[in-house]
């Protein structure tokens, strides 16, 4: 019956997907003080110690997390294809749009989501990720293989989008914020420990990075004919 109280408390928190929650996928300490009251009070009734109430109510905040990265990341590569699309339209290279291909479709494992061409003929392929942190900086999850690929391959680059307001139709749009090269996030990304003589080792498969936005480049890394690669 515990257990059965304690999925059924860890659904119903996932299936609200309050703010409050997604918030705190970010720490590694639950700050009580901004959890509401009946949920404080029906967490404190499943769990006697206080530290199964921690582990439960972060492990739901990163799940949903996790769930709105996901919805975030449908919209943003949405958004990098139609921007990909633009830049050729906007260059007269119609000819090139069958090119654009989502191909985290057909395989999410490759390291990329999208490929396309430029304008100049170069095939590029982009990693996406949009990003919900507060204004001034960037979130996102980036795989250890989506890493080796970014880390082997001179044509692939991280674009970047976020929610922006529109204030032609009072909604926010999914748009292109910039793109980063896998040199700009390098020295964020974990090193796994060294293997020593009888101890154990680890592997990190996956990490969340923030960066400021200021380090984003403008635009996609396409380029335009003519424009020196």
């Amino acid at each position: 019956m515990d257990t059965f109280v304690e999925a059924l408390l860890f659904k119903i928190l996932t299936d609200q997907r309050e703010v409050w929650l997604a918030q705190m996928a970010t720490i590694d300490e639950v700050r009580w003080e901004l959890v509401p009251h009946d949920v404080a009070t029906a967490f404190a009734s499943t769990f006697e110690d206080v530290r199964e109430r921690d582990a439960m109510l972060l492990a739901a905040a990163r799940k949903v997390d996790l769930q709105v990265l996901q919805e975030f990341g449908n919209e943003g590569e949405q958004a990098v294809l139609e921007a990909c699309r633009a830049h050729l339209r906007g260059a007269g290279m119609q000819h090139m749009l069958p090119d654009v291909a989502q191909v985290s479709l057909i395989d999410d494992t490759l390291g990329y989501d999208i490929a396309s061409p430029d304008a100049a003929g170069q095939r590029h392929r982009l990693e996406v990720k949009a990003t919900s942190a507060p204004p001034g900086w960037i979130e996102f999850f980036i795989s250890r293989n989506e890493a080796v690929v970014a880390e082997r391959d001179p044509r692939w680059s991280l674009v970047v989008t976020r929610r922006e307001r529109d204030v032609t139709i009072s909604e926010p749009v999914m748009r292109v914020a910039g793109w980063l090269a896998p040199s700009d996030f390098a020295a964020a990304l974990p090193a796994d420990p060294p293997l020593g003589k009888g101890q154990l080792r680890g592997r990190w498969a996956s990490c969340r990075i923030t960066i400021s936005a200021q380090c984003l480049r403008p635009g996609l890394p396409l380029r335009k004919p003519n424009e020196p690669g």
